[in-house]
């Protein structure tokens, strides 16, 4: 992987957005999952997103900085860095604005694991925790 990111490229739709026409606060969280989503996806590690499988990740910290307005039909570049720290699975966004040439909004958000059940914190899977500790990772975020 040459860069320490994954990036999905999304369009602003209309329902994104606000009566002035400019994506609404709240979806930029929305955003930032599916772009999570895709690339747990593509690392394999879907089984993290199946309803009703036996674990599930939930949100123990999110901040948003917003910094530019997205408007309807503009192009976002999300791009999405992510390594475990102890029990943790760090995550960090940045929207990158082509129209604007530049990040539109960053974000960062912790996840523990979870069993479906109980809802309980539990350790990742041992198979699991080296490749998520191994993930690339840029210091130097967001990545220019």
């Amino acid at each position: 992987m040459a860069t320490a990111f994954y990036e999905l490229r999304y369009r602003a739709q209309f329902f994104d957005t606000d009566a002035m026409g400019v994506v609404h606060h709240s979806n930029y969280v929305r955003i930032m999952e599916m772009a999570r989503v895709a690339w747990l996806r593509e690392m394999g590690v879907m089984q993290l997103h199946i309803p009703h499988g036996p674990m599930v990740l939930g949100v123990t910290n999110l901040r948003v900085e917003y910094r530019r307005p997205v408007r309807f039909d503009d192009e976002m570049h999300v791009r999405v860095q992510g390594r475990l720290e102890g029990t943790v699975f760090r995550t960090q966004y940045a929207i990158w604005s082509p129209r604007l040439s530049e990040y539109a909004a960053l974000g960062w958000v912790d996840l523990v694991l979870m069993k479906a059940d109980s809802l309980q914190p539990t350790r990742f899977p041992l198979e699991m925790r080296a490749e998520l500790r191994e993930l690339p990772w840029s210091d130097r975020w967001p990545e220019l």
